[in-house]
């Protein structure tokens, strides 16, 4: 039996690191963008600084100018002086040498400044066409993707893209530029030596493609996964505290042992078949530098005039630097096809089309009572599996609509699609008798004020983030929201009062100051329809008797949807929805649900606390 159990338990862990390595974006990878087309899309992002490449480039290609020029006088002084001896051109031409390589650095420099300032200009327009995507992206987005993926690809995958630019860009044009002067300088040396040096490029070619075809697939999975990891260090973080009372620390450092593992084994194993490319160029360049001995050799005894100490000493040091620009070129597209399998994340991110879009002739919601109805609503966040059948609510202006059921039983589901943070598959919802797909969806939100379980606050000011409800508002009408929440005695308490600065998510303060603060936001709102998710947190009576004050302040008047938890909520309300597998099973007010005596006539005189939990409710 235990050891059944066992069984269970590991296959319960594989299961939610599963998880953890599923997105939306993992099944599209299967069938990523070409290398082209994602190539052409970054170099879209240059668009803007068309001319100040053009300066990087005319820039590059004096550089290699003065380069090959250098070695154009080092041959002369190897062939004419070493004849004619020391004379008076000698200096000269040391100074001519001397005057290039120096040219040589002060290009070099200046192309990879100008070349920063492109490429943090260049990211600084990626980032903001990421952020801005990700705030005009629906709640099911982020419903499906983990943060810890998504920060990985905001940061870590535009980061790699920076340093490549950076580096890569200039160490290409000019590896590139380089290699095209080159040959061309080695064919007016000497045509034979050179067809000769040639020989070795298609065995080069065969292995450079073998090599980045595969290091161009490791590496795209090796994000991937360094995506789902750190997705998974980001929940366990987070839910630290869980972790911690329920002493899970050793089984969750299992997990990430087996999830790193896996990271590891497949980081080798993309950075072994990238670090490829080196030696098996290294190879060939060597190859070719003992055939161009060999043939230069035999091209001297028989007597080739092309074929001078001068010319072999230059042509050798051109083959080495022929060979090098190909190294580079080996070496920059693995970096390269690393850069763009991040870029190919990022873009997913810009591509996607999880948003719900208003229609072409939608309107402003306004003038708006408070009258809400779900029309045969049926509804499920995957296609083959309904969460919401056939469900009805009519709710009058100013109506308190409590929502009671089990987890998993559609409260929340009702909730994200009366705020249209997911569309309905059937039936319709209604604001004064206008279906919220014919609004838009800035004016629907305008009238809906929503108070949840987690609060999330800002790492800025009290002020401010009570403010967040209504940008415009002044300080006193944000002072007299925060009275009229209860959480004014606290603020004026502490040391800069209203221009305390909070830690991130409020963690300097109690969860009960941060459950006041959140109702302060919304009471400056001031919105036509309420949606309340109630705490079930355990605070002190005080605190308690307070929030709840504060909450009756802010429903006064308002139609009110609440995820209730408390029986003492449920009573007051003016319709209960009683809910089960996605079903209405009972509605009404509690004296007639109560003369009904169903479901929620046994919840309320329930006993027994567990019968509650299963309620998601507390007697309280």
């Amino acid at each position: 039996m235990k050891n059944k159990q066992d069984n269970n338990l590991q296959q319960e862990r594989k299961s939610r690191l599963d998880l953890y390595k599923r997105s939306t974006f993992r099944k599209r990878s299967e069938k990523p963008q070409q290398g082209l087309k994602t190539t052409l899309r970054v170099i879209k992002y240059l668009n803007y600084e068309k001319k100040v490449i053009i300066v990087v480039i005319i820039l590059i290609l004096l550089s290699i100018i003065f380069s090959l020029g250098g070695e154009q006088v080092k041959r002369i002084l190897l062939d004419d002086f070493i004849k004619q001896g020391i004379s008076e051109g000698f200096a000269l031409y040391v100074l001519y040498l001397a005057i290039l390589y120096l040219l040589e650095i002060i290009t070099t420099y200046g192309s990879s400044f100008l070349m920063i300032g492109i490429t943090q200009r260049t990211l600084k327009t990626m980032r903001r066409n990421i952020f801005v995507k990700l705030q005009n992206l629906a709640v099911s987005f982020f419903d499906r993707n983990r943060d810890g993926d998504l920060m990985t690809r905001i940061t870590s995958d535009v980061d790699n893209i920076s340093s490549t630019m950076t580096q890569s860009f200039i160490s290409f044009i000019t590896s590139t530029m380089t290699l095209i002067l080159t040959i061309s300088v080695m064919f007016w040396m000497s045509w034979k030596l050179s067809l000769i040096a040639c020989v070795t490029i298609p065995i080069l070619y065969i292995a450079a493609k073998k090599v980045t075809d595969v290091s161009r697939k490791r590496f795209r999975q090796m994000r991937y996964e360094r995506g789902a990891l750190n997705g998974f260090v980001a929940e366990q973080i987070n839910g630290a505290k869980v972790i911690q009372s329920f002493c899970q620390e050793q089984e969750i450092i299992n997990e990430f042992k087996i999830e790193s593992t896996r990271v590891k084994k497949i980081t080798i194993n993309a950075l072994a078949w990238g670090s490829l490319m080196m030696p098996v160029v290294g190879f060939l360049n060597r190859l070719r530098y003992i055939i161009i001995i060999t043939a230069g050799v035999i091209l001297a005894i028989n007597g080739d005039p092309s074929a001078t100490i001068g010319t072999i000493a230059v042509f050798l040091t051109l083959a080495d630097r022929f060979g090098g620009q190909i190294n580079n070129l080996a070496n920059l597209y693995v970096d390269i096809q690393n850069a763009l399998s991040g870029a190919e994340r990022i873009f997913e991110i810009i591509d996607d089309q999880t948003i719900i879009r208003d229609k072409e002739n939608a309107f402003e919601l306004t003038n708006v009572s408070g009258h809400v109805e779900l029309r045969n609503v049926t509804f499920g966040y995957l296609e083959d599996t309904v969460v919401l059948k056939n469900v009805s609510i009519d709710a009058k202006p100013g109506m308190k609509i409590a929502l009671v059921g089990h987890t998993g039983a559609g409260k929340t589901t009702i909730i994200n699609l009366i705020t249209r943070f997911y569309d309905v598959n059937e039936g319709e919802i209604l604001i004064d008798g206008i279906n919220i797909k014919d609004v838009t969806q800035k004016s629907l939100l305008d009238h809906i004020g929503i108070v949840l379980q987690d609060t999330h606050l800002f790492s800025d000011t009290i002020m401010e983030n009570v403010r967040f409800g209504k940008l415009d508002a002044t300080d006193e009408e944000v002072i007299q929201a925060c009275k009229l929440a209860k959480c004014h005695d606290f603020i004026m308490k502490l040391p800069d009062k209203y221009n305390t600065r909070l830690t991130p998510n409020g963690s300097n303060l109690s969860y009960g100051q941060r459950q006041l603060l959140s109702i302060a936001r919304t009471i400056l709102k001031n919105p036509d329809i309420l949606i309340l998710d109630e705490a079930t947190s355990s605070v002190d009576t005080i605190t308690e008797m307070t929030i709840q004050q504060a909450l009756k302040n802010l429903i006064k008047d308002k139609t009110t949807f609440i995820i209730a938890h408390r029986l003492s909520t449920i009573r007051e309300a003016d319709l209960i929805i009683v809910l089960e597998n996605g079903k209405i099973i009972e509605q009404g007010t509690h004296e007639e649900l109560l003369e009904h005596k169903g479901i929620y006539w046994r919840l309320h005189n329930a006993k027994d606390a567990d019968a509650l939990k299963e309620f998601d409710l507390i007697s309280a």
